[in-house]
C-alpha cells in the first residue's frame, strides 16, 4: 500500500509533464504486494469407519457356530462315555456271571471228585483192612535187654543181646481181636563177672532162650488207614541154653536138647503200618519166665525185653 501511496503523485507529474524517458543503471528492486496466504485449516477429524455388518454377523455366527459344535462335541463326548461306561458295566457283568458259572461248575467238579475220591478211599481202606484180616506171617528182629537179675545181679549177669522172631497168626475181619503166635530166639551176652558156687571165676557164656509162645492179638486202627496200633499178651514154652563154663573144665552149658523147658508169660504193644499186602511192624515185649534152677544158671526167673522190627506178609 506505501508503494501505491508513493506511485500516485509520480502518475500524477507524468500525466502533467511530457514524459522523459530517463535510464537509470541502477535497479530498484519492485516489490509486488501478494496477497496474503490464508493459513492452513486444521485437518478436518477423520470420518468414522463404516463398521462392515457382515463381518459382525460372520463373526457372529462363527462364535454361535463354535459354541454349538463344542457343545455337541461335549454331548457326543458324554453320550459315548457313558456307552462306554454301559458296555463295561455289561462286559464286567457278563465276566462275572461266566466267572460264577464257572466257580459253580468246578465246585461242582470238586464235589463229584470229592465224592468219588471218599468212595475210592472208602474201597480202598476196606480192601486194606481187608488184607488186615485173615492169616498172616513175618520175619523180625532186634535187641534184646536183661532185665532185674540178670542185669543187676553181682556175679553172672548178662548184657544187651540180639533177638531173631518169627511170627503168625490170624486176624479176623470185622472184629478186633485176633489170634498170634511166636517162634523165638534171643542171645543175651555175658558178662565178666561169673562165678561158681564157691565164688570161683569160671568163663561166662552167652545164654539162649528159645521160645515158641501163643496168645491174643487186640487191634485199633489208626484213624481212617489201614494202620494199626495193638496190644499182645499170652504165654510161652522156653528152653534156657548157655550159662558158664567151670573152672576144672566141666561145661555146665545146657544144650536145647537136654535144656529143661521152662514156662513164663509176656505182654506188649507194637504198630502194625500197612502198605497194601504187606506190613512193617514195630513191636516190644515183657517177658517172664519161670526157670527151674537148671545147673549153672543161678536165677528163679529170667526177665527181658525184646524189642523188635519186621515185615508182615
Amino acid at each position: 500500500m506505501a508503494l501505491l501511496v508513493g506511485a500516485t503523485p509520480t502518475a500524477r507529474g507524468q500525466q502533467q509533464d511530457p514524459p522523459r524517458r530517463t535510464t537509470s543503471s541502477r535497479r530498484i528492486p519492485v516489490t509486488k504486494d501478494r496477497p496474503a496466504r490464508p493459513a492452513p485449516a486444521a485437518p478436518a477429524p477423520a470420518a468414522a469407519p463404516r463398521v462392515n455388518q457382515d463381518s459382525i454377523a460372520a463373526a457372529e455366527r462363527a462364535r454361535q457356530d463354535s459354541i454349538a459344535a463344542a457343545a455337541e462335541r461335549t454331548r457326543q463326548d458324554e453320550a459315548a462315555r457313558r456307552d462306554q461306561i454301559r458296555r463295561d458295566s455289561i462286559t464286567i457283568a457278563e465276566r462275572q456271571r461266566e466267572d460264577s458259572i464257572a466257580a459253580a461248575d468246578e465246585a461242582r467238579k470238586d464235589s463229584i471228585a470229592r465224592v468219588h475220591d471218599r468212595a475210592q478211599s472208602r474201597d480202598a481202606l476196606r480192601i486194606a483192612r481187608r488184607h488186615n484180616s485173615g492169616f498172616y506171617m513175618g520175619i523180625g528182629g532186634g535187641s534184646t535187654m536183661p532185665m532185674s537179675d540178670l542185669k543187676t545181679s553181682a556175679n553172672n549177669s548178662y548184657l544187651m543181646g540180639w533177638n531173631v522172631t518169627v511170627p503168625f497168626g490170624w486176624d479176623f475181619n470185622g472184629f478186633p481181636l485176633g489170634l498170634r503166635f511166636d517162634l523165638a530166639m534171643d542171645n543175651l551176652r555175658a558178662a565178666g563177672n561169673f562165678v561158681d558156687a564157691s565164688n570161683a571165676p569160671v568163663l561166662g557164656r552167652n545164654v539162649a532162650i528159645f521160645s515158641g509162645s501163643g496168645g491174643l492179638k487186640l487191634n485199633v486202627p489208626l484213624f481212617r488207614t489201614a494202620s494199626r496200633f495193638y496190644l499182645i499178651g499170652g504165654a510161652g514154652a522156653h528152653r534156657i541154653t548157655g550159662y558158664a563154663t567151670a573152672a576144672n573144665g566141666v561145661d555146665s552149658a545146657q544144650t536145647i536138647q537136654n535144656a529143661k523147658t521152662n514156662v513164663g508169660w509176656y505182654g506188649g504193644a507194637g504198630f502194625n503200618f500197612r502198605f497194601g499186602r504187606s506190613a512193617l511192624f514195630v513191636e516190644s515185649r515183657y517177658i517172664n519166665i519161670d526157670t527151674k534152677q537148671p545147673v549153672g544158671f543161678p536165677y528163679d526167673k529170667a526177665n527181658y525185653i525184646p524189642i523188635i522190627v519186621g515185615f508182615q506178609f
